[in-house]
Formats: structure tokens, C-alpha cells, sequence
């Protein structure tokens, strides 16, 4: 193949050769386009104003659609870069390698293999030996549950501290996706722009004025009708705190009613259940377990049966001790760390089963980081009348 040199390279296809000559390499293998690499006059100074991120396929096509990138978080927190849907934590990376930043490049499968050679000249735009390493990881909302309820809502008086959705998106470190679904999950009050937590006292009080005209209507439990519950305790209570707890604890049956076709609704049990469970165990941290049981079940509304399930990211049961107890725990009373949270748990109770860490634990989990290697890497592994056991990694 004839060598020739076409376009404007500084360098002719001569010392290409000479080079591949020198490599052992034969030039009947080489593509007939040779890039040469030059740094440009204002290399040094990009290197000082970019920065490289490695991103996944998620990240890229985000970009390419034209979504943005936004770290979000307190000053002092560590970083985190959300796109739309996830969040990744942020790292500084080092290389032992040279990292070239160029314009353009042309891949391999995008020569053509036959034709005449010659060179082509490549700028390097910057030089890097660091760049930022995304990994995928859990929304931190710990933050949304402090803010929440650090002054929660008690009534017209007393409306606490409300937080709009943008705001709470600049402190919140999480995705927009994510924290709209924490917000939904949370079951946070969304009144005039703002949204805010129900003091439990207060939600109990709201409840009650709902079952109470349940019991004035002489309506059944899956009888329970929506508009006209709204539009007369909003005399008493704002409306917008009413449809709340309404939509919290109730649920539509599938019936409608004979007179109108209007939803029929009844009790959702669980969170009835987790209400009164919540109101119980505020006085105290620990219950005897007997006494609990059967105060929890009195309580509710009739038709509402209680189980220890419902009780999961609310309270724990400790059969370790006797009597048995339930002590009152929530995932946000833990510390953040992974070791110091093992031993906190392991402190309320030396052996759990995995069900019961799953709400301590799933925020420490990410696509890298699963449930399981968290537990083997925390604990250690017993079977209790053919039960698996997680306990202290190293006994004491």
C-alpha cells in the first residue's frame, strides 16, 4: 500500500512508519489512519477548570436527553450527584495513569479498512489524575424525617414548621423521584404548599372525630362514605388534614353505595394498627410485651385485628428476656454508620432474624451493596430451632 500523506498533519506518514517499525509491528495490519496526539496551549489550564466524571449508562443518557446533574445536601454533608430518579455518592479517584481529554477521536470500527494512509492531527484538550466516581446508592432522607418532625403540625394554633417541596429538595439528599416518594411513604401532610408531619397525639384526635361519626351514622365498618365525612368535620378540623387521615387509615372496599354509586370505604388495618401502636409506646420505650398485646388489641377500632407485623420499623419484640418485651425503636434513631448502628441493634437484643433488621438496615444497601453482604460482613450467622439468627460478629 502506497504511503501518503493527506490533510494537514504536522507529521508525515514517514515517522508513523518508522515507529511501527521500531514496535515490530507490520503495516499490512496497521488501519490506514494514523492519529497523532499534540497538547494544546491551553492544556494546563483546562486541567485546572474541568472535571472528570465516570458515569454509568443511566447518568450518560440522562445527560444526552437533556436532564441535569445537581449535587445536592447541606455544606458539611458528603456529596451527592442526583439525576432525575437516582442518587450516586460522590469519591475523588486517583490513576496511576494519564487521563487525556480530547475533542474527537476516531474508533477503530470507524475507519475505513481499505485506502490511501495518512495522519490526522489530535489536540489534548487536558491532562487528569483524578476524576469523581459515581456509585449508586440510597436516597439519605434521614434529613426529611428531622426536618418533618422537628415541629409538627397540632392543629390550627399550633400549625408547626412547613417546608416546600424546593426547599426540602436543597437540603434532602435525594433525586426528585425519590424524594417524592419518600414523602408519600412518610405520609406527609401537604397543606398550602408546604409539607409537614402530624404530631401523633394530633392524628389520633383527628381519627377518632372520623370513627366517632362513623358510630353517629350508625354506618358499618365497610360502609364508610368519603365526601360526607370530609364536608362535615371540616368544621371542625382543616379539610386538607381531614382528607389526610382520612386517606391514611381508610381504603375503598369495591362497593359503592345503593343511593349514588358513591366509594364505599373501610378501615385500612395496618395503619390503624400502627397508629394506636405509636400512641402506646411514646410514654415509654419498653413494654412489657403481654401487657402491650393485649392494650394494643382493646384499643383499636372493632373489626381491626393487631399483629407483631405491623409493628416493623415501629418497635421490636425482645423474647431474650422474661417476661418478653417490645421496645420502641425506629430506623432513624440509629447512628448512620454501618458498625455503630450493628451495635446498637445488638444492644436492644443479641439475636434477630433477618426480617426484623431489613427497615434498621435497607438504607445502607445500594446496588453494590446488598442486604446480604452487609449481614456477613456484621454479623455472624446462628440457627435457632431451624430459625436463621443474626448476631454480634464477635461475642463479648
Amino acid at each position: 500500500m502506497e504511503a501518503q500523506n493527506t490533510g494537514s498533519s504536522i507529521r508525515p506518514i514517514q515517522d508513523v512508519d518508522a515507529i511501527a517499525e521500531k514496535a515490530k509491528l507490520q503495516l499490512e495490519d496497521l488501519l490506514p489512519k494514523a492519529q497523532t496526539l499534540y497538547f494544546s496551549d491551553d492544556c494546563l489550564a483546562n486541567a485546572s477548570q474541568l472535571t472528570l466524571v465516570e458515569a454509568d449508562a443511566h447518568v450518560i443518557d440522562h445527560v444526552c436527553k437533556g436532564g441535569s446533574l445537581v449535587i445536592r445536601g447541606e455544606p458539611s454533608d458528603s456529596a451527592v450527584l442526583c439525576t432525575a430518579e437516582k442518587t450516586y455518592s460522590v469519591r475523588e479517584a486517583e490513576t496511576s495513569n494519564s487521563l487525556l481529554l480530547l475533542q474527537s477521536l476516531t474508533g477503530p470500527n470507524e475507519i475505513e479498512k481499505e485506502g490511501p494512509r495518512h495522519v490526522t492531527d489530535r489536540q489534548v484538550a487536558g491532562t487528569f489524575y483524578t476524576y469523581l466516581e459515581l456509585r449508586e446508592c440510597q436516597p439519605r432522607l434521614r434529613r426529611l424525617h428531622r426536618l418533618l418532625s422537628a415541629d409538627p403540625y397540632r392543629g390550627r394554633l399550633h400549625p408547626g414548621t412547613g417546608y416546600s417541596a424546593a426547599r426540602l429538595a436543597e437540603a434532602v439528599q435525594a433525586s426528585r423521584e425519590q424524594l417524592e416518594t419518600a414523602l408519600k411513604e412518610s405520609h406527609a401532610l401537604l397543606m398550602d404548599g408546604e409539607y409537614r408531619f402530624l404530631e401523633c397525639e394530633y392524628e389520633f384526635h383527628v381519627f377518632s372525630l372520623i370513627t366517632k361519626f362513623i358510630d353517629e351514622n350508625s354506618w358499618s365498618s365497610v360502609e364508610v362514605r368519603r365526601s360526607l365525612t370530609l364536608e362535615t368535620l371540616s368544621e371542625l378540623e382543616p379539610v386538607a388534614v381531614v382528607a389526610h387521615c382520612f386517606d391514611k387509615h381508610m381504603k375503598q372496599t369495591g362497593e359503592t353505595a345503593a343511593d349514588g354509586g358513591e366509594p364505599l370505604y373501610t378501615f385500612c388495618e395496618d395503619q390503624v394498627a400502627r397508629l394506636f401502636a405509636r400512641l402506646l409506646l411514646q410514654p415509654m420505650k419498653t413494654f412489657n410485651l403481654a401487657d402491650f398485646t393485649a392494650s394494643w388489641q382493646q384499643s383499636v377500632p372493632d373489626g381491626v385485628t393487631t399483629s407483631a407485623d405491623q409493628l416493623r420499623g415501629l418497635a421490636v419484640v425482645n423474647s431474650e428476656v422474661s417476661p418478653q418485651v417490645v421496645v420502641r425503636l425506629a430506623p432513624t434513631d440509629l447512628p448512620d454508620d454501618a458498625p455503630e448502628r450493628f451495635a446498637a441493634l445488638f444492644a436492644v437484643k443479641q439475636h434477630w432474624t433477618a426480617d426484623e433488621l431489613h427497615p434498621y438496615l435497607e438504607d445502607l444497601t445500594s446496588p453494590s451493596v446488598k442486604m446480604g453482604s452487609l449481614l456477613a460482613k456484621n454479623t455472624r450467622l446462628t440457627t435457632k430451632a431451624g430459625v436463621k439468627m443474626y448476631g454480634p460478629k464477635h461475642a463479648h
